[in-house]
């Protein structure tokens, strides 16, 4: 997502001219009630200050979303030396899903952003692929290295990844339980963000990273998503006592059906069905049985 906005300056904050004010009460035989109010008046108004300057916020760079581009987004940027702050709607990590296949190219990103060595540690190298059709014959199975002896490809678990990444950033950088309510531009070109929470958050640069539906997005003025006729369900498969599977992407093609398993550790093995399917929802559920006993039967 480009920048929205590069002006550097901030809009001033009506803050500012808050200031302290020293009650003073004359001598007198009800002095002591004089006293009390003046301390409970003061004690408010440093309240009211503290809880306004809480409220808002200036910061360089903010990134909307804390998914996998906005954290990866962040540490790109703190490799460089600059800092951010990443906000994200829910209250922690989101790690549900599975997992990602990468190849040579996902790992020289991994490697630049200084956590592919400790991924590569986690994950099974991947030697091959095998693609069958949906009846079980087998169309073509070849070695990734026979075909590019610097190809790499392992399966990352989602979950993991996202905590990688954001391990590598200082806690503070990470803003959880901030979902966005309102996005708009100031008169001198400055980016105000509004919380739910009420909180705003004045930014020089947004980088939205909040998926299919981000607010960014629509801001920004990008049209709505569509449906494209097309389902997918992904899994993750535990053997406690170790998969038994050769290290080699399985796919199975049919007519308007793909199918496919990897292994991605000694104990964990990613699956996917895609299918075509003219709505979402129900039917495509009612649909899922079928499809995984065609997708069983060619794999076995």
């Amino acid at each position: 997502m480009a920048p929205l906005c590069l002006n550097s300056s901030f809009l001033p904050s009506s803050l500012h001219y808050l200031h302290s004010r020293s009650f003073h009460c004359p001598q007198s035989s009800s002095g002591f009630c004089f006293q009390t109010r003046t301390r409970s008046r003061s004690k408010a108004i440093r309240l009211s200050i503290a809880k306004a300057e809480a409220d808002v916020r200036k910061e360089d760079i903010v990134i909307v979303g804390a998914g996998i581009a906005g954290l990866a987004t962040a540490v790109s940027l703190q490799r460089l030396g600059i800092g951010s702050l990443v906000i994200e709607q829910a209250d922690s990590l989101r790690t549900g899903g599975t997992s990602l296949t990468l190849f040579k190219n996902g790992w020289s990103v991994l490697d630049a952003l200084g956590v592919g060595s400790d991924l590569r540690s986690q994950f099974l190298e991947i030697k091959g692929m095998a693609v069958k059709s949906e009846d079980g014959r087998e169309l073509r199975s070849f070695g990734f290295k026979d075909e590019d002896a610097s190809q790499e490809v392992r399966a990352v678990e989602r979950r993991i990844l996202l905590e990688t990444l954001a391990n590598q950033l200082p806690p503070e950088s990470v803003q959880f339980s901030s979902e966005l309510a309102k996005i708009e531009t100031s008169g001198n070109g400055v980016t105000i963000l509004e919380l739910v929470n009420g909180t705003r958050i004045y930014a020089n640069i947004v980088i939205g990273c909040d998926g299919i539906r981000s607010p960014i997005a629509k801001w920004i003025g990008f049209s709505e998503p569509k449906y494209v006729g097309h389902c997918a369900y992904r899994g993750l498969g535990y053997y406690p006592n170790g998969q038994p599977f050769e290290p080699k992407l399985n796919y199975i093609y049919g007519r308007g059906v793909r199918a496919g398993y990897v292994p991605v550790s000694p104990t964990k093995v990613y699956w996917f069905i895609c299918h075509n399917n003219p709505t979402p929802g129900y039917l495509a559920l009612v649909m899922l049985k079928h499809i995984w006993m065609r997708f069983y039967s060619a794999k076995n």
